[in-house]
């Protein structure tokens, strides 16, 4: 006959020890938290639950909990991954499930709380052995039923903000569609959308001529994605878009096609988003200018390539990201080339320190467009052809946590 194991049912009194020991101190980390509750809601409550387990701070945790979200259609699947340092269990204990996103709070409860007790018993049993039953029992027999899935999504996105305040106005809107289908080996998308931005403020007074600081701007795009994998680690892709910018923006239109080649050291669903890829793309660009350029052109077209790497790697205190960028005309690299870098990490340093930077740069190249210069809409909107951009964040923060594990969310949303 076959058999299962059923871990664990933790038990709500405390153990009879004749030197009793302390509960376990967890800590719960969310690295993505997704479309339900589970992190760091429903978590917290389990641990709150029961006298065995202490929510703590990370600083004297015993275990620490490390939580990660993906969704999959109306599905939410959570990776937890348990870390911990107790003699007499494993450092390391990894457990997936899936909850249904719109499904109640008793049925995400009721499909997350099984996973957690699971990982959770073997730290447990390790300080308080009376506390874990393990039950063996035979599995189910019944067939399990096909789920009724669809590859294909649909999203439509529209936001905006403004402010009015008598003679100053401002209006920013944002709106795309699309369509969409994924399945393991394969992907395609097509999108759309476009912005508008309108700003009207007092002209002053320059020289005795006003000089209005009024701009509207607007957008419009839309994009085609095709992917194949090849292999288990090696995808291509073909891409398209297209875009028109107003009057006083870069481009009348633009479109641009390639085909790509991607090596990726990690499966396209690790569970905790990891990357570390590199990608050649090779294609063609048809661009109309607004204003002509040094050149004289008001028209271009041209092949060009690209070669990126890209890494994302989280291990537990640590994050990682690079992405790394060089591409431009082939015929005429010195003509039109952009060099793009941007590094980031996010770390938690030892118990009490966290530690956030970021940073892009881009250092490009492109024919100077020739704007008028009594066109101050134009020439405020001409950062595009700058040679070289830098933006850069850092944060840190030192922090002393409650270690008493108690829960109060009172004015927290108000």
């Amino acid at each position: 006959m076959r058999f299962s194991i059923l871990l664990l049912v933790l038990a709500v009194a405390s153990p009879v020890h004749a030197d009793p020991a302390e509960p376990l101190r967890i800590a719960v980390e969310c690295e993505s938290y997704g479309r339900t509750k589970a992190c760091p809601e429903f978590l917290r409550g389990f641990i709150a639950k029961t006298p065995l387990l202490l929510a703590s701070p990370r600083a004297n945790a015993q275990v620490v909990l490390y939580v990660a979200t993906s969704a999959i259609a109306q599905q939410d699947r959570i990776h937890l991954r348990f870390v911990g340092n107790l003699a007499g269990a494993p450092s390391t204990v990894e457990v997936d499930v899936e909850l249904d996103s719109r499904g109640t709070d008793d049925e995400q409860i009721a499909q997350l709380e099984p996973a957690f007790l699971r990982g959770v018993a073997l730290y447990v049993a390790a300080l308080h052995p009376t506390a874990v039953s393990v039950t063996l029992t035979a599995p189910a027999d019944d067939a399990i039923g096909k789920p009724s899935t669809t590859p294909w999504g649909i999203n439509l996105t529209a936001s905006g903000f403004g402010s009015w305040t008598g003679r100053y106005k401002s209006l920013h809107s944002y709106a795309s569609t699309g369509v969409s289908r994924l399945e393991p080996t394969s992907a395609l998308a097509v999108s759309g959308g476009g912005n508008l931005g309108l700003v009207r403020s007092p002209a002053p007074d320059v020289d005795g001529n006003e000089v209005s600081l009024d701009t509207t701007s607007w957008s419009l795009f839309g994009s085609a994605f095709v992917e194949r994998h090849l292999t288990g680690r090696v995808a291509t892709a073909i891409r398209s878009s297209v875009w028109r910018d107003d009057p006083k923006g870069q481009y009348r239109y633009g479109w641009d096609a390639d085909i790509g080649i991607e090596y990726d050291r990690f499966a396209s669903d690790d569970p905790r988003g990891n990357v570390l890829a590199v990608a050649y793309f090779a294609g063609y660009q048809v661009d109309g200018y607004n204003f002509p350029n040094q050149l004289g052109e008001r028209f271009a077209h041209y092949p060009t390539h690209k070669i990126a790497a890209a890494g994302r790697i989280r291990r537990d205190k640590i994050s990682y990201g690079l992405t790394l960028a060089v591409e431009g005309e082939i015929l005429h690299p010195g003509r039109r080339h952009s060099i793009s870098g941007s590094p980031s990490i996010v770390a938690k340093l030892g118990a009490h320190v966290d530690l956030s930077l970021s940073l892009s740069l881009t250092k490009r190249e492109l024919p100077e467009p020739m704007i008028p210069g009594d066109d101050f809409e134009a020439i405020s909107r001409g950062d595009y052809a700058e040679p070289f951009s830098a933006f850069g964040s850092m944060t840190i923060s030192v922090h002393w946590d409650r270690t008493n594990g108690a829960q109060n969310n009172r004015f927290q949303e108000l």
